[in-house]
């Protein structure tokens, strides 16, 4: 008799012991699988607020400028500016005031064209202009009825591939009033920092609103150039910058 209670306890003990073993590798396995729930949840949580906070840096972004470079097809007699190309046309412009062009440009040569992009932005309509382009003309002998200038007209598309033109027009030669073509406004001298907001009415060149052309939204900014003759190596429209008056964050990347 005392044989076989011993060897019942013995069976029990030996089950409660195997019972005691799957209970802590049971307890294990979920702790193991609720570490990994948080840990998943926390990073998640830590993307989120990165997102967040780059969606908070950029909604207070005061200056856009075009970023990049879509395509280049230099025209005859271009080459000035090509050693700093492409940074020489990207970000804001050095603007030399009425009376001098500034020389941190790229000459498209004749008839050439260039395309660029503002990164992650977009231009969109709203009050007044909406993105101004940069080149370097100025006024001889302080005349503002006499500018040195160098024409070309401006595209602009949302996709790159449908693209709608500001028509570059004279509206009065005698008093040096060309429209909607780029590359006759003085372009003023200004320095853009944590409090610069880029002004139309302040900064100079040619500004553009998109309303003109029964547009909301564009991504890429085409400069075809007008020029017949010129010389080597500055021939045609000489290019500074392009920047952003209204702009929002891209709706898609291409």
């Amino acid at each position: 008799m005392l044989y076989s209670k011993a060897l019942i306890c013995l069976s029990i003990g030996l089950v409660l012991s195997a019972c005691g073993a799957i209970e802590t590798e049971v307890e294990a396995e979920t702790k193991a699988e609720t570490e990994t729930e948080v840990e998943t949840e926390t990073e998640a949580e830590a993307e989120t607020e990165d997102e967040v906070e780059d969606e908070a840096e950029t909604s207070i972004q005061k200056n856009v400028f075009a970023s990049e470079v879509i395509s280049f097809e230099a025209g005859e007699a271009a080459g000035f500016g090509m050693d700093e190309f492409p940074d020489v046309v990207l970000g804001p412009p050095e603007g030399k005031g009425n009376n001098a062009g500034s020389m941190d440009v790229l000459s498209l040569g004749i008839g050439g064209t260039i395309t660029l992009g503002l990164g992650g932005f977009d231009v969109v309509d709203g009050p007044g202009p909406d993105f101004i382009v940069f080149e370097n003309p100025f006024w001889v002998n302080n005349s503002p009825t006499n500018i040195w200038k160098e024409l070309a007209e401006i595209s602009v598309s949302e996709d790159g591939e449908t693209w709608h033109t500001f028509p570059c027009t004279v509206i009065d030669e005698q008093v040096d009033d060309y429209g909607d073509c780029a590359g006759w406004r003085t372009v003023q001298a200004f320095e853009v920092d944590d409090d610069f907001v880029l002004d139309p009415q302040t900064a100079g060149g040619d500004a553009f609103d998109l309303a003109d052309l029964g547009l909301t939204q564009i991504r890429f900014i085409r400069i075809h150039d007008l020029a017949e003759s010129g010389a080597t190596p500055s021939a045609g429209f000489d290019l500074d910058a392009i920047g952003a008056v209204n702009f929002t964050l891209a709706t898609a990347a291409q």
